[in-house]
């Protein structure tokens, strides 16, 4: 069974379809008068019966129920609990070359995790035998050193695509591959020295953290940037309007606050936790709660921006991401999640689930989680990362395996979209020319130049010998960009994956207002898309970094975060300062404050930046109270200062000196 517009199925691999699945206890007596009907699922490898799988069925009411069902009996007695999911194959860029009509229609991918051995492995199965692909874009992070192993060994096919090189199985229907050392990045536990923190600085955390208290729940931040005269209140941000996201970030700064004050954050936590669980709740109403800011918003300006210019955001459910600053919640308070958190835990999950793609491990065409996809995966990753905590929490042995697939995948992406533009280098995807408009100061562009696609013209995939070539083609342009003065080596090129769905892939340095085709559109329509011209240019690779994340990218990523930093710091030497001058799009009076947000976490958790620069680059608050990422930024100093020990399991310990 396929759900509607390629949505994946969730359940267990050896279960028969049916459209209308029975609902009941997994061990119950079977039912003569059920017979015709699917035998009861069952575990790989195991003789007892447990399972994980979506349904949809007709609700009565003129719409579809999702039923989220987990069939569990003795796990104990199993030692690899395993969840799947189900795909429809689509390719739209001819991703498969000449072995299209080889490659089987669907596939089914299988999770489980080995804790002895810390390896998540994924079984592929097709729905014949023929040409069984590796997923393009797992095949591009396996080329550029992503470690990934696979049984039996894949054999590479002459192809390459826009999303990766062809890679796979002839006359075969099944495969396995797996990814070991994730669990560092899940169950690493950092545990504070006693290193000296300036005085100052320590004082300024435990004051920024008392207004958060003191202030009691806090409405979002509507950030506005427009210069007067371009329609002032249509152009901007919405910060902490997720719940989870307030949980996440205060959580963060408990440990490095001084005992009185971190158990008044504690409480402060669980009055918000009760108030706006991130497991029902999307998004807080803009205008529920104090505010931050010295002048508020009027009362319309907020309504419109709920309502039409950010409402794509903030008005959908809970999305991964809610999960892990739920988990983080708990381990901030030291409780643990009941039966109907995990059950909404379990929704979400099947809920950001639906209309993933298999081929660019990512999601289909109009469903991305996010304005641009690196920042979705991002967020993608540090959920996956909360679902394996939330489920060992729990004890969900299925959950958990269901979450190592999805972080295994995540990984794998992020990956390749960190070595994307070397990947583009290596398989002459790069072209001098490529562009993102149609037209440039008044030139009307090539159109062979604005997609990707394998070039066959050294004069557009050859680097210029000149390593100021960029600049000087972009002399001239009156919209901002992060400007490149020297790309004389594949790495300069520090873009990033703008969109990423079955139709094809775009890369650019930042996106937002003035950056057009770039994001998860690849054409706008301002009347049509009215929303997608509002949100404010951004800073692409580090949005929603998380520690974890950031520990993957300083193990995998650190020449391209190092990249991108510099260039940062070329365009603008004060990134950090708040109410820094905007140097990308026209009309912005600032720069985004998640761009030095970004870029501060970048440099405490990826090039690990000494306490004293960390300290520097927190500046000061952009808002009288509850401005959650310098209270963070603060708090990442004060642990830079103090040293930090990572932990896993309580066993294997790592120590980072400040």
């Amino acid at each position: 069974m396929m759900a509607e517009h390629g949505k994946p199925e969730i359940r267990n691999p050896n279960q028969t379809a049916n459209p209308k699945p029975e609902i009941r206890n997994p061990n119950q007596t079977p039912n003569p008068k059920s017979e015709g009907r699917p035998r009861r699922p069952q575990a790989p490898g195991c003789g007892r019966s447990f399972g994980f799988r979506i349904c949809f069925y007709d609700s009565g009411f003129g719409f579809r129920i999702l039923s989220l069902v987990f069939c569990i009996a003795a796990i104990l007695t199993c030692p690899c609990p395993a969840a799947s999911l189900k795909f429809d194959i689509v390719d739209k860029v001819g991703w498969s070359g000449e072995q299209a009509a080889n490659v089987p229609k669907t596939v089914q991918e299988t999770y489980a995790y080995d804790a002895k051995t810390d390896t998540v492995t994924v079984s592929e199965k097709f729905d014949r035998k023929g040409f069984a692909p590796v997923p393009p874009m797992l095949a591009l992070a396996m080329e550029q050193g992503f470690r990934v192993r696979f049984e039996p060994k894949p054999m590479p096919v002459k192809d390459a695509s826009v999303f990766g090189p062809l890679v796979g199985y002839e006359n075969a229907d099944t495969y396995s591959w797996n990814v070991t050392g994730l669990a560092r990045y899940v169950f690493e536990r950092p545990a504070l020295g006693s290193g000296a923190v300036p005085k100052d600085v320590q004082a300024e955390l435990e004051a920024e953290a008392a207004k958060v208290v003191a202030a009691g729940h806090l409405a979002p931040w509507l950030f506005l940037v427009n210069t007067p005269g371009s329609g002032a209140d249509d152009r901007g941000d919405i910060y902490w309007h997720q719940p989870g996201e307030t949980l996440y970030l205060l959580a963060e700064v408990v440990p490095a606050l001084s005992p009185e004050v971190g158990a008044k954050l504690k409480a402060y936590l669980k009055s918000e936790r009760e108030a706006w669980p991130p497991e029902t709740k999307g998004s807080v109403p803009l205008g529920e709660g104090a505010r931050r800011e010295a002048f508020a918003p009027p009362a319309a300006v907020l309504k419109r921006w709920d309502e039409k210019n950010l409402a794509w955001r903030l008005k959908r459910p809970p999305d991964l991401f809610a999960l892990y600053g739920l988990a983080r919640y708990y381990e901030a308070v030291g409780e643990k999640p009941d039966k109907p958190v995990m059950d909404a835990a379990r929704e979400i999950v099947a809920r950001s689930m639906e209309f993933r793609d298999w081929a660019t491990l990512y999601w289909l065409r109009d469903h991305s989680p996010e304005f641009n996809a690196v920042h979705g995966a991002n967020r993608a990753f540090a959920g996956a990362v909360g679902t394996v905590r939330l489920a060992r929490m729990a004890g969900d042995s299925d959950a958990e395996a269901l979450g190592w697939g999805l972080l295994a995948r995540m990984a794998a992406l992020r990956f390749a979209m960190g070595k994307y533009t070397q990947y583009m280098d290596a398989r002459h995807l790069f072209n001098v020319n490529y562009d993102f408009r149609e037209t440039r100061n008044g030139r009307k562009l090539d159109p062979k130049d604005l997609a990707i696609k394998v070039e066959a013209d050294p004069a557009r995939f050859t680097l210029p010998k000149d390593p100021a070539w960029w600049l000087k083609r972009h002399q001239g342009d009156w919209i901002g960009d992060l400007v490149t003065w020297n790309w004389a080596r594949p790495i300069d090129n520090v873009r990033q994956v703008h969109r990423l769905d079955e139709a094809g892939l775009d890369v650019w340095e930042w996106c937002g207002t003035d950056c057009y085709g770039t994001g998860q559109k690849r054409t706008v329509s301002e009347e049509k898309d009215y929303w997608y011209m509002r949100l404010a240019p951004y800073q692409l690779p580090f949005r929603d970094l998380t520690p974890e994340l950031g520990r993957f990218m300083a193990d995998n990523l650190r020449p391209e975060a190092e990249a991108y930093c510099g260039r940062v710091v070329e365009n603008q030497p004060h990134w950090y300062a708040t109410y820094a001058e905007a140097i990308l799009g026209a009309e912005q009076g600032f720069a985004d404050p998640c761009d030095a947000y970004g870029q501060f976490n970048a440099r405490a958790w990826v090039l690990g930046e000494k306490p004293s620069a960390l300290a520097r680059y927190a500046d000061v608050p952009w808002l009288p109270r509850g401005d959650l990422y310098h209270v963070h930024k603060l708090a990442e100093a004060v642990k830079a200062y103090r040293g930090v020990e990572l932990a896993l399991s309580g066993d294997r310990a790592q120590r980072v000196s400040p």
